[in-house]
């Protein structure tokens, strides 16, 4: 068998956003100061202009996520 290579959850999380990104033109990532500690740092190196950071201000990033769904 070959060996199988560990990947942390929050490292998968962000390579599948970026292949989810890739495919679909409307995905846009919210985060709440959080890039980092989430890995969608790597959606945010990979795709710039799709990610926003909303601060710590989860209660305004959430009617961010509404308008966005919205248009």
């Amino acid at each position: 068998m070959s060996e199988v290579k560990k990947v942390a959850t929050r490292e998968s999380y962000g390579n599948a956003l970026v292949e989810i990104g890739n495919e679909h033109d409307d995905l846009v990532v919210l985060t709440a100061d959080l890039a980092a500690a989430t890995k969608t740092d790597i959606f945010k190196k990979a795709i710039p202009e799709r990610h926003i950071n909303c601060g710590i201000a989860e209660a305004n990033m959430t009617d961010i996520a509404v308008g966005l769904a919205l248009t």
